[in-house]
């Protein structure tokens, strides 16, 4: 129950979209933004025009491409030489920096200049050729002569051809290299290698042609200061050596002797310095050694000293000795006093070389403080002459700098000028041909595979453009919420189009729409007209809603047929239903069931009894009013005998459906549609221009007809799938399956 109540709101339009009353225009909804599948669908739908406008216009790019004069370009290439070498400098380092990348772009650049371009016209006299020159070409198709050529071109032409020969060249970086390529594109593949090598030796020319005007310049102005700067160190050299003979400020090894003595007696006094210090140091640690009541047998100079060292042993022999004695003897014994008296004389004799050695050590601290005392005399006296000097060596200080500046600048503008002298005949340009320009076999241009891509690309834009453009230039309705927002009224549902939908192999009359609705009534088509009329007796007033007409507004829109296949419908469902054939100029229901001798003309004029008119349909067991073509009365719409046949179909009958013209062309329609309880309104899918649609409305509601809702018809269920609106035509083919195993 909830799959059929959601498949009956794709149909049928909610409560609160329905008008208030009859009359009431239907309330518009949002615009609803279009999303990329119903752009798809648009170029989908639109295929034919845009592969026939991507088709012409491929063809004239592609010929435009194919009609152009060939051109052959010619390319070679310079190094840009990063070490900047100098072969007349003997102590430059190989290997030097390379040069950044805007020093490259620089050079690129001076390629690219006119200056260059202009020295490659005049060097090939470019300006008497007619690719760069027109008015050296012959006139009147090469009938009249070539004019001679020019010997003293005017500047303004000149002028004109650098252009044209810049516009023809090119000169580009490879990459992040000190590789230039220089190109340029001639009809002619000698004449484009020709001036490619040129602008390339041109540019190597210009580069050595500066560098020696360079030099020359310099070795000029070398020239004339090199001699006055030589007598200028001479000079200043001249006055240092007569400022030293004045003062007395003779040096030897770059010191004066004032400086030379005062440094050799500072030396010395250093020396003195430690050498007093390191015996008053001795001294004091034996006076320290002295006062600790030691008697001074362990200071430093004792322990050194040989005769200590020898009266130590003695010591130690006679201690063991006296020691062993007096083990096996009394101290009475002679031996042992005479043993002890020797140990006693020998410690005397050991006190008194200590003695002796305390009186050298201060004796030696004196003295070195003496000698030290006498330096410092000496350096007072050495320091009062360099004080003297240190005035003098004021002055010489200037006047040395004076002479020593002179003498630098001198031998720098002489090793300069050496150089220059060097560099005149041995300049090279900073940059080499890496590679000569050859002559082209093939022309660059047109290139046809770029011609081809471009082309393709110009087409596609072109094919997108006009199925754009086609698609809104004239829109078209094609789902639910096309038809309630750009018409306003409610959304009855969609009938799909019979050819979309026909099984394959279905032939003879079972493959007319009518008769497939009746002998496949479970099929895709019979159910929607079986949703047509979910929709009618849902939006059904009361029971005056029986006269239904059904209009469009041009022809061709589905309208008899879909009158005709409604009333089958909603007879098969048990309703008693009678059509009404009112369009009596095309009369196509009466088409569809066969021409009759009397019909609704004949009811309202001839007063023929309704009986005798209606035309029984045995397979739906519907009626049918047909109309006959003898002749077409004028405003038998407008007769009130024709409101009551009307009125007695309505009596007879539970549906009264009039097949009505359309509203545009014909006056019928509009009193048709203001007679009927309800007004079907037919537009054909993807087909009826929005403004036609809408006019159709317009006039509708000026009628004042209850227009119960809009039908899309002639709907291509596979087509509207690709636009993916959402509507029940989407989701035909999950339904596909189904309504066939169900026929």
């Amino acid at each position: 129950m909830s799959e059929r109540r959601s498949h009956m709101n794709n149909l049928i339009p909610l409560s609160h979209e329905l008008p208030a009353h009859p009359g009431q225009p239907f309330r518009p909804i949002e615009p609803e933004r279009m999303h990329l599948r119903q752009l798809f669908g648009i170029l989908l739908q639109r295929a034919k025009l845009g592969l026939g406008v991507a088709g012409v216009v491929f063809i004239l790019v592609l010929a435009a491409f194919a009609m152009k004069t060939p051109a052959y370009s010619a390319m070679g290439s310079v190094v840009i030489d990063p070490k900047h070498e100098n072969l007349a400098r003997a102590d430059q380092q190989q290997g030097g920096l390379p040069p950044d990348t805007s020093a490259v772009d620089t050079q690129v650049e001076i390629l690219r200049s006119p200056v260059l371009a202009e020295t490659v016209v005049r060097r090939l006299k470019l300006y008497n050729d007619p690719e760069f020159n027109p008015q050296m070409a012959p006139g009147f198709f090469g009938l009249a002569p070539a004019r001679p050529p020019v010997a003293n071109p005017d500047p303004r032409l000149v002028a004109r051809v650098t252009s044209t020969v810049l516009a023809h060249s090119w000169a580009r970086r490879a990459g992040l290299t000190y590789v230039v390529q220089v190109g340029f594109t001639s009809s002619s593949p000698a004449k484009a290698a020709l001036i490619a090598n040129t602008f390339m030796d041109s540019y190597l020319q210009r580069q050595l042609d500066g560098k020696l005007r360079a030099v020359t310049r310099a070795n000029g102005e070398l020239g004339m200061s090199l001699e006055k700067m030589r007598r200028d160190a001479e000079v200043a050299e001249a006055r240092v050596q007569e400022y030293r003979n004045a003062h007395g400020l003779f040096s030897a090894e770059g010191a004066t002797m004032a400086e030379q003595e005062v440094s050799t007696i500072n030396q010395q006094i250093a020396i003195a310095k430690a050498d007093t210090a390191e015996k008053r140091a001795r001294l004091a640690a034996a006076m320290v050694q002295l006062r600790n009541g030691q008697g001074g047998a362990d200071v430093g100079a004792a322990l050194g000293s040989d005769t200590i060292k020898e009266l130590r042993k003695r010591e130690a022999e006679v201690s063991v000795k006296l020691a062993q004695l007096q083990t096996d003897f009394k101290p009475e014994y002679p031996e042992v006093k005479r043993t002890q008296a020797e140990l006693t004389d020998i410690r005397h004799q050991i006190q008194s070389e200590i003695n002796r050695i305390l009186s050298s050590l201060r004796a030696e601290a004196s003295a070195a403080a003496g000698r030290e005392a006498s330096l410092l005399g000496s350096r007072g006296v050495a320091q009062g002459g360099l004080a003297a000097n240190g005035q003098a060596q004021v002055g010489l200080l200037a006047l040395q700098q004076r002479a020593d500046a002179a003498k630098q600048i001198y031998e720098a503008y002489l090793n300069r000028a050496k150089q220059v002298a060097a560099e005149g005949s041995l300049q090279q340009a900073d940059a080499s041909v890496n590679s000569p320009a050859t002559i082209p076999t093939s022309p660059s241009s047109p290139n046809m595979k770029l011609g081809a891509a471009l082309a393709f690309l110009a087409a596609l834009i072109s094919a997108g453009a006009a199925m754009l453009m086609a698609e809104f230039w004239d829109k078209h309705l094609r789902s639910r919420l096309d038809v309630e927002r750009e018409l306003g009224v409610p959304f009855a549902g969609v009938l799909p189009d019979f050819r979309s939908i026909k099984p394959k192999g279905l032939r003879g009359p079972a493959a007319e729409p009518s008769e497939y609705l009746v002998s496949h009534p479970f099929s895709g088509f019979a159910e929607a007209f079986r949703n047509l009329r979910a929709f009618l007796m849902i939006s059904a007033r009361g029971d005056d809603a029986k006269l239904i007409a059904i209009t469009s507004a041009v022809p061709r829109e589905g309208k008899s047929l879909t009158s005709f296949c409604l009333a089958r419908t909603l007879a098969l469902s048990g309703a008693r239903v009678v059509l009404v054939d009112c369009d009596l100029r095309q009369r196509g229901v009466t088409k569809l069931i066969g021409p009759r001798e009397i019909g609704l003309v004949e009811v309202v004029q001839d007063k023929i009894p309704l009986a005798e008119a209606l035309v029984h349909d045995a397979k739906s067991n519907c009626f049918v009013l047909p109309a006959t073509g003898k002749s077409v009365p004028h405003d038998l719409f407008s007769n009130p005998e024709t409101d009551e046949v009307f009125r007695q179909l309505s009596a007879q009958f539970d549906y009264v459906i009039l097949d009505a013209p359309p509203i545009l062309g014909v006056a019928d329609a509009r009193i048709l549609a203001a007679k009927a309880d309800r007004v079907l309104y037919l537009v054909q899918w993807n087909k009826t221009p929005l403004r036609a649609a809408q006019s159709a409305v317009d006039i509708l509601q000026e009628c004042g007809a209850n227009v119960a809702g809009a039908l899309l018809t002639k709907v291509n269920v596979k087509g509207q799938a690709r636009y993916g609106y959402g509507d029940s035509s989407d989701y035909y083919g999950y339904f596909k399956n189904y309504y066939i195993a169900a026929a």
